[in-house]
């Protein structure tokens, strides 16, 4: 299986430690996806548009290693669940060290110059680096809790931590002048729906394992309705925030299509939600629908990313 059009490699014989001094000879084979992907008409140089791409995706990986974690903690969709953990966990390791350092492989051109962004990146790197290792020990022994708990214990500070890095990098580097407000309104929630794929599997997983507690429950409820009202907004638009309806018949379809069976995953999130015992196949299937989600929303933002880039 490939994890954004990238071979997947195991996270254990990547170590955190050995990127950060020397960085990843295989870092080629990561993130080519996004790297890939054409923003300069809309950054103000070549490499910022690699920038901006690898910190969003930092922001939804805060989310998508806790949920792999509880899921493989649990015994539910382990194949799956250990390969997205494996993945994200290597592909934080590189999208930290290459947007400090630099990496011409990954088209982020030299190293970070901007002290600000530095000192955010080298504070994310400090607090990375203990859930990096409490993940890798999930990955070889799935029923190490103590591991597990650090895990948990990340997902809110570093989603925090995660956006604000992302918002000093699109401040430091995004060009407003060719960039209208609506275009980096539809970036900005497409990205977000990416990251509440992976907040809805985490916070649904401690809720069904019995981890969870009212105040969890509140929260995912919470996610759960932005995830609806974000794709309710680029679907049909939204005057009062400035959220345009979709601007093509492309994204059109891939919104339907991301839609689509939205009803299957929130048939099994009311369940949860409500208290009521879920089976391991709703819960294997919630776990995947949400992996395939994150990955279709992933092309919507690409298809946002290319209709920004038009001629004024």
């Amino acid at each position: 299986m490939s994890y954004f059009g990238a071979p997947i490699l195991p996270a254990a014989s990547v170590s955190l430690s050995v990127l950060l001094q020397t960085g990843d000879a295989t870092a080629d084979q990561f993130l080519d996806h996004f790297i890939q992907i054409e923003q300069t008409a809309i950054i103000s140089d070549y490499g910022a548009a690699n920038r901006v791409v690898a910190a969003d995706l930092l922001r939804t990986l805060s989310q998508e290693i806790p949920a792999a974690v509880c899921y493989l903690s649990h015994d539910v969709d382990v194949e799956e669940a250990r390969e997205l953990l494996s993945a994200s966990i290597a592909h934080f390791d590189l999208a930290i060290v290459a947007l400090r350092d630099g990496n011409e492989n990954l088209g982020i051109i030299g190293a970070e110059r901007l002290p600000q962004v530095v000192r955010e990146i080298n504070e994310l790197i400090h607090v990375w680096e203990p859930i990096h290792d409490a993940a890798i020990s999930v990955l070889n022994e799935p029923r190490d809790l103590d591991a597990a708990m650090l895990v948990y214990a990340s997902a809110d500070p570093m989603l925090d931590a995660t956006y604000h890095l992302l918002v000093e990098i699109e401040a430091e580097y995004s060009n407003p002048v060719e960039l209208l407000q609506s275009d980096m309104l539809n970036l900005e929630v497409s990205g977000r729906m990416a990251m509440f794929t992976q907040r809805i599997a985490y916070e649904s997983c401690r809720t069904w394992a019995g981890e969870g507690n009212e105040e969890m429950v509140a929260d995912l409820h919470k996610t759960i309705g932005h995830f609806e009202a974000s794709m309710e907004g680029l679907t049909n638009g939204l005057p009062e925030l400035g959220l345009r309806p979709a601007p093509t018949p492309e994204i059109a379809a891939s919104l339907d299509e991301i839609a689509q069976d939205w009803s299957d995953i929130r048939r099994i999130l009311d369940a949860v939600s409500a208290g009521e015992t879920t089976s391991i196949e709703d819960r294997t299937a919630l776990y995947h629908l949400l992996a395939v989600k994150l990955h279709k929303i992933e092309e919507l933002e690409e298809l946002y990313q290319d209709y920004s880039k038009r001629v004024y």
